[in-house]
């Protein structure tokens, strides 16, 4: 009986052959690991290869580069003020005209400027800032676009213009007639900010300072002519750098 075959023992394999299937077994495995391990490097050196080259990824061509935000600036100081154009008239009520004229005034510079000179999309752009003037005044922005933004070649240089939090001042002075209606306005006015490339290896401190003349044109006010002067400082490196100003007018 002990000899006898059974279905289950006639089919059931030898020891040898139970090896041999344990033996295949083991090398799937480890071909498994090593076909998943081989995978797990391409996937890696794929995602490196489009995503950790920085500006000679793949994608920089397709995505492009990351723009950085534009930033935008407000007068840390207005001081409004008066010149009557007749006599007699109450203090009171000029100043009241004075302080209700000023907030318009102080906007529309802070427009001018933030096209100007913070946004680089307006940068040598006469374009961008001739809304600003009034149909005559046009005439002056393409001859006078490298002061009344931040210049021609200035995206060569730069990428970015970042306003000071502090030190930027306004002094807006209404023009007032006899029935109290302001008529002109002038707003002379000082902006400093930092104009810098990409890796903030190149930087330039920027004052403008000037004056902007303004009229009323229906709903809104637009400048009439205008004074401005720009003057750039290159931020100190081991070789002296000379300082820039320019001129309009």
């Amino acid at each position: 009986m002990a000899n006898e075959k059974t279905p289950l023992r006639a089919t059931a394999p030898t020891s040898p052959e139970r090896a041999q299937k344990t033996s295949d077994r083991s090398t799937v495995a480890r071909r498994r690991i090593v076909v998943g391990i081989i995978a797990a490097i391409v996937v890696i050196g794929g995602v490196w290869f489009l995503f950790g080259r920085g500006k000679d990824s793949p994608l920089s061509s397709i995505i492009g580069p990351s723009t950085p935000p534009v930033a935008t600036f407000h007068f840390s100081n207005v001081v409004p003020k008066y010149e009557a154009l007749q006599a007699h008239l109450a203090k009171s009520k000029l100043e009241k005209a004075a302080k209700h004229a000023a907030p318009t005034i102080e906007h529309a510079t802070t427009q001018f400027l933030q096209a100007g000179y913070v946004n680089p999309d307006g940068w040598g752009d006469p374009g961008s800032i001739d809304d600003f003037f009034t149909d005559e005044a046009k005439a002056d922005v393409d001859l006078d676009v490298d002061t009344l933004t931040l210049g021609k070649n200035a995206s060569d240089q730069f990428e970015t213009f970042t306003p000071n939090k502090k030190g930027n001042n306004i002094k807006v002075t209404a023009l007032i007639d006899g029935n109290l209606n302001v008529t002109r306005a002038a707003a002379e006015f000082t902006f400093k900010g930092t104009a810098a490339n990409g890796d903030g290896t190149t930087k330039s401190n920027v004052t403008v300072t000037g004056t902007l003349f303004f009229v009323p044109d229906g709903d809104s006010w637009k400048i009439e002519s205008f004074h401005i002067n720009r003057e750039e400082k290159p931020h100190k490196t081991k070789s002296a750098s000379a300082s820039a100003t320019e001129t309009t007018g």
